[in-house]
């Protein structure tokens, strides 16, 4: 007995001696370890927002340290930001933040979080005279807050919570948003991280003086994902999720609603090769519904493949070194420019295009689809390119190196066609049945017999078809072999005939 209480105390005593000296061991650590974490968000924001024209920083202003615990103050600066619409966005806001040393500060002990850390940290956004109608909206309390530990081995976990937000204007506009919670977790280097989060409701109401009143409310916001680098810079494979349950909007002198729900977006990067990458995007609504009326379901994925990541790297970084003269010429309204190169840039932007057209890209609209209660429509469309011999080809010679492949199938479904005609007649306030289900039937009908007749498709059962493969020179249009030139005839026949002189 007496041996068990000696071996209990002296493990008491190594305890007690053990918390302090580490505890002193990681404060010693932390001026270290903030900059490097500074150092390493600060080169993140140089790359995020290099399209937006402007810069954002964060610098440490003070640290004080204690025994068991610090302070430091930051400020987060933020210097012609562009956010479209010639807006520009100038901001200079404080954080603090409290950190308590490890190995075992004491909000984690209390959380029944017993593994050592380095540090843990709760920051805030600090009020002054730029933040104080977000507080006032807030409820005066921190708009943004965070929760972070900084493990013994660099990986970092954090809590980010966007307090509730209530706003109401004299003129009836409001702003109501219930918070969100966003967990993120990585590595030291920032090469790998998992999120998620969640949002219950967000509304938003906009009054003005010469149009109704519009409301938009988002319900059950969750998004997720896991990335990692690779070994080509700005380029990271694995997956983004985001969900929202119900998206409600409310416009017009009728105040109709448009309800859309089960929203899904599902983005997917991979590494396909040492130096190739593909993407695939999908995109699903599981129903729409208009004035309370079913209006029905849609998908679509987009997908690209055998991206060579270097050529890829280069090609982004000359887009961003000319996005100025891009956006001025979208802003008023004129078409894309004409960018003006000396001879070293165009035979680099050349070698650069080559090199991508080699991997022999891929790039596909896949199942974009809609779905009524009677009938699907679908279409598909594929690309493949190569690497030309040359770019100073004649144009129809280089469109027949640079595309090596074209597939496309749009399958239209009458009843489907129907449906859609049907809620337009109840819509525009039509009561009588028998004649809304004839002329439901005769715009499926009609289409496909204008289908037929001028070519462009056949009907297969209740679908209206139209397809076209092209390779190696040749048109298959609908069954029917052709020339490139012969095809761009027929195109251009069909649509003389569609226009308002024929």
């Amino acid at each position: 007995m007496k041996k068990s209480v000696g071996i209990l105390s002296g493990l008491a005593i190594a305890i007690a001696v053990a918390i302090p000296a580490g505890t002193w061991y990681t404060g010693k650590q932390l001026p270290t370890e903030l900059d490097n974490a500074l150092s390493r968000s600060n080169a993140e924001l140089k790359k995020a927002l290099v399209s937006t024209g402007g810069s954002m920083s964060i610098e440490r202003v003070s640290l004080e340290q204690h025994w068991f615990s610090s302070t430091a103050e930051y400020r987060l600066k933020a210097r012609d930001i562009r956010l479209g619409d010639g807006e520009v966005v100038n901001f200079d806001v404080g954080v603090t933040d409290q950190i308590e040393h490890g190995p075992f500060p004491w909000s984690r002990v209390k959380a029944f979080k017993l593994m050592p850390v380095l540090a843990f940290s709760s920051s805030t956004l600090q009020k002054d005279d730029t933040t104080a109608p977000w507080f006032a909206a807030a409820g005066e309390q921190a708009p943004v807050s965070a929760q972070t530990s900084l493990g013994y081995g660099g990986n970092v976990t954090s809590l980010i919570q966007l307090a509730p937000v209530k706003l109401d204007e004299a003129d009836g506009s409001r702003l109501d948003f219930s918070g969100m919670q966003l967990q993120v977790s990585g590595d030291q280097q920032g090469k790998a991280s998992t999120f998620s989060g969640q949002a219950d409701r967000l509304l938003m109401k906009l009054v003005s003086d010469d149009q109704p009143p519009a409301t938009v409310e988002l319900t059950g916001l969750k998004v997720d994902g896991q990335l990692s680098a690779t070994g080509h810079e700005a380029i990271y494979v694995g997956n983004v999720d985001l969900a929202l349950a119900e998206t409600k909007v409310t416009l017009g002198p009728k105040q109709q609603v448009l309800l859309v729900k089960g929203l899904q977006q599902n983005v997917r990067q991979t590494l396909e090769g040492a130096d190739t990458v593909g993407g695939r995007v999908e995109y699903k609504v599981e129903d729409i519904r208009w004035d309370d009326r079913a209006v029905g379901k849609a998908q679509m994925a987009v997908s690209v493949s055998s991206l060579n990541a270097p050529a890829l790297q280069a090609l982004s970084a000359w887009y961003q070194s000319h996005l100025p003269e891009f956006e001025a010429a979208a802003a008023a309204g004129e078409p894309m420019p004409e960018i003006q190169m000396d001879e070293a840039e165009k035979a680099q932007f050349q070698a650069d295009l080559q090199k991508l057209l080699a991997a022999k890209p891929r790039v596909a609209v896949e199942n974009l689809s809609f779905r009524t209660a009677n009938g699907e429509s679908r279409f598909d469309l594929s690309m493949g390119f190569a690497a030309p011999a040359s770019f100073d080809l004649p144009p129809d010679q280089l469109g027949k190196q640079l595309i090596t492949e074209v597939k496309s199938k749009l399958s239209l479904s009458k009843p489907m066609i129907g449906d859609l005609a049907t809620l337009q007649a109840l819509l525009d306030g039509q009561t009588d049945a028998q004649a809304i289900a004839l002329q439901s039937s005769q715009a499926g009908e009609m289409l496909g017999m204008m289908a037929l007749q001028s070519g462009m498709g056949t009907v297969q059962g209740t679908d209206v078809v139209s397809s076209l493969h092209y390779a190696d020179g040749m048109v298959d249009f609908n069954g029917q072999k052709m020339t490139v030139e012969e095809f761009a005839m027929l195109m251009a026949s069909h649509l003389a005939a569609l226009s308002p002189q024929g």
